[in-house]
C-alpha cells in the first residue's frame, strides 16, 4: 500500500481580473524573494527560474525552482533545501470569474514527513497565507 502525500491549500477571491492578478502575483513574488538567481524560459518567470527564499536570516535560503509557468493561470514550483522533506511541490492557480478571479495555492509534500518537515509545512502555509492576502490587496487597489 502506498502512503498518500500530504497536501494543504488556500484560496482568495480577488476583485480583479485574472491577467491583472497574475501580473501582480509575479511582481510580488520577485519583490518579496529578490531577483531571480536564474531566469526561466521565457525570462524571467518561466520554467527553470530559480529564486532564493530567505525565511530566516540565520539559515541558508530555500531554493525555489519553477517547474512550469502557464500565464495567466498556473505556476508550479518545487522547494529544496533544509526543509526536512524529500519533496515539496507548490502550485499557484488563478481561476477566471469574469471581472473577478480566484487565487488558489496548493502544496504537496512527502507522505510521511518527520517533525522538521511538518514545521516547514506549517511555515509554508503561514507565509503563503500572508502572501495571498498581500497579492489580493495589491490586485484590488
Amino acid at each position: 500500500m502506498t502512503d498518500k502525500h500530504i497536501s494543504r491549500s488556500l484560496e482568495r477571491h480577488v476583485m480583479a481580473t485574472r491577467p491583472h492578478t497574475w501580473e501582480v502575483m509575479l511582481r510580488e513574488i520577485e519583490s518579496m524573494a529578490g531577483p531571480y538567481i536564474v531566469e526561466g524560459e521565457p525570462a524571467p518567470h518561466g520554467a527553470g527560474a530559480v529564486l532564493h527564499l530567505v525565511l530566516d536570516p540565520a539559515r541558508p535560503p530555500f531554493v525555489e525552482t519553477v517547474l512550469s509557468s502557464e500565464p495567466p493561470w498556473r505556476r508550479a514550483y518545487k522547494v529544496e533545501g533544509d526543509t526536512g522533506l524529500d519533496m515539496c511541490h507548490g502550485t499557484f492557480v488563478i481561476r477566471d470569474d469574469g471581472p473577478e478571479c480566484h487565487l488558489i495555492w496548493g502544496v504537496v509534500i512527502d507522505p510521511d514527513p518527520g517533525p522538521e518537515g511538518l514545521v516547514f509545512l506549517d511555515l509554508a502555509v503561514e507565509v503563503t497565507d500572508r502572501f495571498l492576502d498581500h497579492v489580493m490587496v495589491a490586485a484590488e487597489s
